[in-house]
Order: structure tokens, then sequence, then C-alpha cells
């Protein structure tokens, strides 16, 4: 089977043999040892010297970890949002009693930083900025270097939290741009089990930790540090992910971050020219297309998920369809984890085709 969804991605073989290691335990040295090294090892990606919290959860956990630890209920929190990543995590601060500002974008298209620039001016007294730096649900990477700037210059200093659940460990991101708070997922770039969300945080969320009111407790970052410090998270953690993803890193720290986000950007382009010279019309233009993952416009009239059903079962191909106001419209197919290659991408194209004829 060619899984080619984006996320979970699939494996590779020594990811697979390291999650097969009987358990062992969370409390003991063995264990200590490894989150010490996979925190180090997750440094290199995340291109910080902060801590990183290992969270067993969803990526989408990373949405609870930021609104509960930093915010209050009634903080003005402005949302961009241009698919259903961002507008998910608008909600959550919404159940948290935020006064959420959201500026949607048109999906396919990526924040723009003119307008981002001109609603940080409307909004004074913001809180916090969430932005989703690659937005799954369409396949578009926002420009996040380009709006740090505008973040820097805010007269309130508001909190620049960033979702790099599904590019962080294939894009080129620090959080020296600026970030605040910036989490990702174990399932995605990184090729280990689904069950991690790792985050990490800057110092000026520290600050704003020790005002907040909201509610914490499974994600309150005050336990995750306190037991930071002896290698161990405050509740059982996901071990067999974490098997998975301390070799992945390892796998990556071989042969080089730079290597790493290169291929991507590779498979990004090899992708998208393949699909147009075989006639296929692109939902994102290249200025803002994600390097893990491309989508494709369907033909008026067709059924999206009979597509994709039609992949599976005749061809041995999993790909996504859309996602929120996408979905029924487009495909989308990943390139997502440096052990992609072009034959894997090759093989799902070629089913498109043989599909797209007989439509």
């Amino acid at each position: 089977m060619n899984l080619r969804i984006p996320g979970p991605t699939p494996m590779p073989p020594e990811v697979l043999e390291a999650i097969s290691h009987q358990t062992i335990s969370h409390r003991g040295g063995a264990y200590e040892e490894l989150q010490r090294r996979v925190i180090e090892n997750l440094k290199v990606f995340f291109q910080t010297k902060n801590d990183i919290y290992l969270l067993t959860c969803s990526g989408t956990g990373g949405f609870e970890f930021s609104v509960s630890n930093f915010f209050s209920p009634g903080d003005k929190i402005l949302s961009f949002t241009c698919g259903e990543f961002g507008k998910r995590w608008a909600d959550c601060a919404r159940a948290f009693h935020a006064d959420v500002i959201e500026t949607k974008f048109e999906i396919g298209t990526a924040i723009n930083p003119d307008t981002f620039k001109k609603v940080l001016s409307e909004h004074p007294d913001a809180k916090g900025i969430f932005v989703t730096h690659n937005e799954t649900a369409v396949g578009v990477l926002n420009p996040v270097g380009k709006l740090a700037g505008s973040v820097k210059l805010h007269p309130n200093h508001p909190l620049f939290c960033v979702d790099a659940v599904s590019s962080l460990g294939g894009v080129n991101l620090e959080m020296a741009l600026g970030i605040d708070v910036l989490f990702t997922g174990s399932q995605k770039a990184w090729m280990a089990p689904a069950g991690l969300c790792m985050a990490s945080v800057s110092p000026k969320a520290w600050d704003f930790y020790s005002s907040s009111k909201n509610p914490k407790y499974y994600f309150d970052i005050s336990s995750y540090k306190k037991f930071n410090e002896k290698n161990q998270t405050p509740a059982t953690p996901a071990i067999s992910a974490l098997f998975g993803l301390d070799k992945s890193l390892e796998l990556m720290l071989k042969i080089g971050k730079e290597r790493v986000f290169s291929h991507h950007m590779e498979m990004k382009n090899y992708t998208r020219e393949k699909l147009k010279e075989n006639g296929f019309s692109l939902f994102v233009e290249d200025e803002f297309a994600s390097p893990t993952l491309t989508s494709i416009k369907l033909p008026d009239g067709n059924d999206g998920s009979a597509w994709t059903r039609e992949m599976k079962e005749k061809y041995g191909v999993v790909v996504a369809g859309g996602m929120g106001e996408a979905k029924g419209k487009i495909i989308r197919i990943a390139h997502m984890g440096y052990a992609v290659g072009k034959e894997e991408m090759d093989e799902a194209i070629e089913a498109l085709k043989e599909i797209a004829s007989d439509k």
C-alpha cells in the first residue's frame, strides 16, 4: 500500500523495528536517557535552545496547550485562518472564552502580510496571535518569517503562537524569528507513530503563564517543566512512539537537517511539475505551495470521495480528500517525510492519470 495521506506518514524500516521493542518503565534510567536524547535532537530541528515538552496527544493537543497555559478568559486573540486547522484552533480559543478576532483568507491562498499587519494595527490590545504554518487542509505554507516582523512591532507585545504540526521536521522554521509557542506532531514529517505533540515556548511565554487564569491540568506546562528537569513527563508518555521518534531523529540527523529540508522542497517541485505535465490543475499557486503535501483541483462535477476510494481499492494508493470548505473539491497527496521518493510519487500520479482518463 502506498500511503500518501498527510499523516500518519510511512515509517522507515528502522523505525518499525524500533517501535517493536519491549516497553520500559517511564520512571527508570533507560527512559530518562531516551527522553533526554530525543529532546536534545529535537532542538536541532526546532532550531532553539528553549526547553521542548513531550505531550502525549495528537498535534491538535497543541491547540489546547497553547490556549490553556498562556491566556485568560476575555483575552483578545487574533486568529488568521486559511483552512480547517486554523479554524479549529480559533474554536479551541473560543472554548476557553477568549475574545477571538478571526481573519479568514480564501482557501488555497496564504495569509497576506499586508492584511496581517493592518489587522494587528487595528487591535492594539491583542494578547495573542495564532498562525498555522502549514495548512494541511489545503496545502498552503504561510510566510511566518514575514509575519513575525509585524508581531515584533505590535505595542502590546502579544504572544506569537505557531502551529507547525505538518511542517516542522520537513520545513526550515526557526523559533528565533520571534515565535513564542511552537508545536508539531510526531506522525507527520518526523516519520514516527502518532501520539506525540512536541512543543517549545519562549521566555516571554512564561511571563504570560504567570498571569494566565485559564484552567489547566493535563497540559499544565509547569508540571512538564518540573518533570523535564529529571527527563520525565508528568503522566505516562507514549513510550513506543518515543522509540520510533528517537530512531527517526537519528536517521534525520545522519543526513543533516539542511538535506531533509531541501529534500522536501525537491519533492514538492517534482510532484507539482509532474502533475502539471499530466494535465492536472493545482489548487495552490507555486508561491504558497506546501513542501509536505500538494492539493489537486478536481474537475467540476466530480466526487472527491469516489476518487480517493478508487485510488485505494483499484491502485493501492491512499490519498486524502479536502476538508472544510475544500471538501469534495480537491485531492491531497503527501510527500511528507524524507523517506518518500520519486518512485512513490510516480505511482500515485500514474493512478490519478488512470482514474482521470475514465472520468
